[in-house]
């Protein structure tokens, strides 16, 4: 028996687990539900993989999650996350078909368990693995992972390979050999208040402040480099009749290079009013340099397309724009594997849901990758 076949004879178990961490609903603010559904997960890897785990205790979030499966000099990490964008009771799990829905089912507690599956079956088929595993499950990925992101650079500082189970693209489950990075900024401009008609002071306004910085901002924008600027909130101003004392804007950026975010960075940290009475306070930073497709992550990806041929799978690649915590191992200098997880569709959509019928499957091809990575 071969570990395709060992999934498929589990299909049905692989996915009432699923089906018991998914609706352990578990949104990224809720500390008291994350926590519960931290328990669940710490249980079932007890009862599955027979080890037990180390919990971090969070102030704001849920736990954050390690597991050490194995012993040897080389290290292999594996990241999951399994905080969602749902709040509680705004999604119900449900079956239609080969598809299962649910919050969080593709991102992404359907490939944190097919993953745990995928060693479970190297260890029934008693199939050695000469290196240790550090399978990292954290509870705040959908929030720019600010304590999570620690755990996993010094959980990772001396890791070989990183795996990131976080789901594929599409149904063709293509792998994501590069992410874009991110930085995220609140600009906010001050100026004075006055009446509108017998004391307009245009150049105190606070959001014709903002008008001059958001043309300064598209200007940095290189969409052949890669890198994009988006405001997506502007809130200020009072009343219609008078200047606005107060605006601030929130601002995302995305690119492709390193030196890009630093170009980016740079530039806005030193922006300054244009107007003669406002004043000008720039807040935020970097979050993810991006996940770049390196000749390590190239290799990683040949080996799980020979593992994938196998098993009767065509293997593509993409370059996501989204972000995972997959970027803070690249960054390191970490050859980085993403898009491992379980196919399906609807991120961050009412419509988000799994493929079953693929779950064996991908399951193997992460177990075939495991065993490669042997020697």
């Amino acid at each position: 028996m071969n570990a395709l076949q060992y999934l498929n004879e589990h299909q049905d178990q692989i996915l009432r687990d699923i089906e018991w961490i998914v609706k352990c609903e578990s949104p990224s603010r809720r500390k008291d539900l994350s926590d519960q559904c931290a328990d669940a997960i710490y249980q079932m890897f007890y009862e599955r993989l027979g080890v037990y785990g180390e919990a971090y205790e969070q102030e704001e979030t849920g736990k954050h999650l390690k597991f050490e499966i194995r012993r040897g000099d080389k290290t292999v990490v594996m990241l999951a996350h399994y905080d969602t964008v749902w709040e509680e009771g705004d999604l119900s799990y449900y079956i239609e078909g080969d598809k299962a829905y649910g919050p969080g089912t593709v991102d992404m507690k359907a490939g944190l368990v097919q993953s745990m599956w995928a060693i479970k079956a190297l260890q029934e088929l008693d199939i050695e693995l000469d290196y240790k595993i550090k399978f990292l499950v954290t509870a705040d990925e959908e929030i720019k992972s600010p304590t999570g992101q620690y755990l996993i650079k010094d959980e990772a500082k001396d890791a070989d390979v990183v795996l990131v189970v976080e789901p594929p693209t599409g149904y063709e489950g293509l792998i994501k050999t590069a992410r874009k990075g991110d930085a995220t900024y609140d600009i906010k401009a001050i100026g004075v208040a006055s009446h509108a008609g017998n004391d307009p002071k245009p150049q105190a306004n606070a959001i014709n402040e903002l008008a001059h910085q958001i043309v300064k901002l598209e200007s940095l924008a290189d969409l052949d480099k890669g890198t994009s600027i988006n405001v997506g909130v502007i809130q200020g101003g009072s009343k219609r009749n008078v200047t606005a004392a107060e605006a601030v804007m929130e601002v995302d950026c995305r690119f492709s290079k390193k030196e890009e975010a630093h170009r980016i960075d740079e530039a806005i940290q030193a922006f300054k009013p244009a107007l003669n009475e406002t004043q000008l306070v720039v807040e935020g930073e970097i979050g993810r340099y991006p996940m770049e497709r390196t000749e390590q992550t190239v290799e990683l990806y040949e080996m799980a397309k020979e593992v994938a041929s196998d098993l009767g799978l065509e293997l593509g690649e993409t370059f996501a724009g989204g972000v995972s915590d997959g970027n803070f191992t690249s960054a390191m200098g970490i050859p980085t594997l993403d898009g491992l997880g379980a196919i399906g569709d609807g991120l961050h959509a009412p419509h988000e849901h799994i493929v079953i019928s693929e779950l064996p499957r991908r399951g193997a091809l992460l177990a075939g990758v495991l065993e490669k990575l042997n020697g």
